[in-house]
């Protein structure tokens, strides 16, 4: 892509935005559920001497973060927390306009947050993470499981011919399917308890919803406003602002334009 600029404006940076804990100082990723064939790869020291500018290495959730806060929704806030559902759930916290990345760099890993500790097992290898519960691999997992016990519902006949995917609920809930709607509705209420509890903790301004089930809209982010409403605590509840992020799959590329911006300008923060 660096090549492909030409005689364009020159490149100061790049940054690279992959899913797991990372280690800010070594620019490694330690843990990646989603993506094991990055673990343990020196991803700096690999890619930096090739592409020929700084590269900085960032959690894909964060760079997501940061683009809804510069750009999107948060763009008027100073505390953001951020949570982008898809395959898994990733995120990132902003307050007083600085990302909070923790001791190690691999702080806000927001999807793997314990909402409940017998529930199942998530991809990181521990039960209950909010990341098992809400992702739209776990509306997958809980639509192929109800369709069994409703095998005369739309989820119960799709799955005689194919597996069910998350997109296929939220497509036959907006038909009106039942079990659909319960899936998601199920999904929305895990997804309101881990955002209440980051709403106690963080005592944002906005926070933002991302990701491809957003596609399902109110469907999901209904149920999650009223766990909200029952376990977040006021002030904090009534300042909170729960809504769909809007840059979509941009907030993350954006995100990761502005914190190479920020490195190369020598803004970039490890810590925070």
């Amino acid at each position: 892509a660096i090549s492909e600029v030409g005689d364009g404006p020159e490149v100061g940076g790049v940054c690279l935005a992959v899913p797991g804990l990372i280690l800010a100082q070594e620019n490694k990723v330690v843990f990646s559920p989603n993506l094991r064939a990055v673990e343990g790869i020196p991803l700096k020291d690999e890619l930096e001497p090739k592409i020929g500018v700084p590269l900085t290495i960032e959690n894909d959730g964060n760079a997501a973060a940061w683009g809804e806060f510069r750009f999107g929704v948060g763009s008027e806030a100073d505390h953001l927390v951020f949570v982008t559902l898809g395959t898994g759930i990733g995120g990132g916290i902003i307050t007083h306009g600085i990302l909070m990345r923790g001791a190690q760099g691999s702080g806000g890993e927001l999807g793997h947050v314990t909402i409940q500790a017998t529930g199942p097992r998530c991809a990181c290898g521990n039960h209950g993470c909010l990341e098992a519960l809400a992702s739209g691999t776990a509306i997958g997992r809980r639509a192929r499981e109800l369709a069994v016990e409703h095998p005369d519902s739309a989820l119960g006949r799709l799955a005689t011919r194919r597996q069910i995917l998350g997109e296929d609920v939220t497509e036959l809930a907006r038909e009106g399917d039942e079990v659909a709607l319960l899936v998601l509705d199920e999904a929305g209420r895990w997804l309101g308890v881990g955002l209440a509890g980051f709403i106690n903790i963080f005592n944002p301004e906005v926070v933002a919803v991302g990701g491809g089930v957003m596609e399902a809209g109110d469907l999901v982010l209904e149920a999650a406003r009223r766990e909200v409403i029952l376990r977040a605590r006021p002030p904090s509840r009534d300042l909170a602002d729960v809504k769909v992020a809007t840059l979509g799959p941009k907030s993350g590329v954006l995100g990761a334009a502005a914190l190479a911006r920020d490195a190369s300008s020598g803004e970039y923060l490890l810590g925070g």
